[in-house]
C-alpha cells in the first residue's frame, strides 16, 4: 500500500545532490551532513575539554561522564574490564550516529532535502559497519592470535561474520531511510497548512528513533567484539 501511494505522488527515493569527479560519483549531500554532524561532535568534545573540573562539573562535563559511566558499565557487563578500550569507540559511534540522525529535524526542503540524516545513505551505513567489524576481528586477532582464524573454517561461522556488517549496516540504514521517506510522504498528502505540524510530530517521533537506533548499532559493536574476544567463540 505504501509503495502504491510512492508512485501515485511521484516521492523520489534514493535521490541525492551528486557531483562526479575522476569518473566517481559522490553523494554530496551525505558528505556534509556527515561532515556537519562531526564537527559538532568534535566541538562538543573539545568545548567539554576546556570545560572540564574536578569541582562542581559543568552540564556538558555531567552529560559526558554519564554517557562514558554508562557504556563504560555496559562494557564491563557485556565483557569484562580488560574490554575498557572499547569504550571510546562505541561512545564516538553513539554520539555521532545520535547526532547525524537529529540533523533530520532542520528543515531541508522538498523534494529535495539539503540537510539528509545520513544514515539515511546506505554508503554511510556501510562504511560504520565496516569500520566496526575491522576492529572486531582485529581485537579477535589480538587476543587468540592464530587460533582465532579456526572460527572461519566452518562453513556457518563463515556465513555469520560475513552477514554481520551487512545487517548491522541495513538496520541502521532501514530506520532512519523510513523516517525520511515518512516525512516525504506526509508532505505529498497533506493540505499545505497540516503540513508543518504533521512533519513536526513525525520529526519528533523520527528524534526517538534515531536515539534507539544509535544506542543499538553501539550495543552491538559491544555484543560483536565480546564475541570476538571471548574464550569460548
Amino acid at each position: 500500500m505504501i509503495s502504491s501511494l510512492i508512485s501515485t505522488v511521484n516521492i523520489p527515493v534514493g535521490e541525492h545532490i551528486t557531483r562526479t569527479f575522476g569518473g566517481l560519483t559522490f553523494n554530496v549531500d551525505t558528505i556534509w551532513t556527515t561532515c556537519i554532524a562531526a564537527v559538532i561532535v568534535l566541538a562538543l568534545g573539545f568545548y567539554m575539554r576546556a570545560k572540564v573540573t574536578s569541582g562542581v562539573p559543568s552540564g556538558i562535563q555531567l552529560f559526558f561522564e554519564t554517557l562514558v559511566e554508562f557504556v563504560g558499565d555496559l562494557v564491563e557487563s557485556t565483557i569484562g574490564r580488560r574490554a575498557s578500550r572499547l569504550v571510546p569507540l562505541a561512545v564516538s559511534l553513539f554520539l555521532f550516529i545520535l547526532v547525524a540522525n537529529w540533523l533530520s529535524i532542520i528543515p531541508g526542503g522538498y523534494p529535495k532535502d539539503y540537510l539528509p540524516t545520513p544514515a539515511s545513505d546506505v554508503n554511510t551505513t556501510y562504511a560504520l559497519s565496516l569500520v566496526v567489524i575491522l576492529v572486531v576481528h582485529a581485537a579477535g586477532f589480538r587476543a587468540k592470535k592464530a587460533k582465532y582464524l579456526k572460527h572461519f573454517v566452518s562453513p556457518i561461522n563463515l556465513i555469520e561474520e560475513i552477514t554481520k556488517p551487512i545487517t548491522l549496516s541495513l538496520r541502521l540504514f532501514g530506520n532512519l531511510f523510513a523516517g525520511g521517506l515518512m516525512v516525504a510522504l506526509i508532505a505529498s498528502l497533506l493540505p499545505v497548512y497540516l503540513v508543518p505540524f504533521m512533519t513536526a510530530g513525525w520529526k519528533l517521533f523520527d528524534m526517538f528513533i534515531g536515539f534507539l537506533q544509535a544506542f543499538i548499532f553501539s550495543l552491538l559493536t559491544i555484543v560483536y567484539f565480546g564475541l570476538a574476544v571471548e574464550e569460548g567463540h
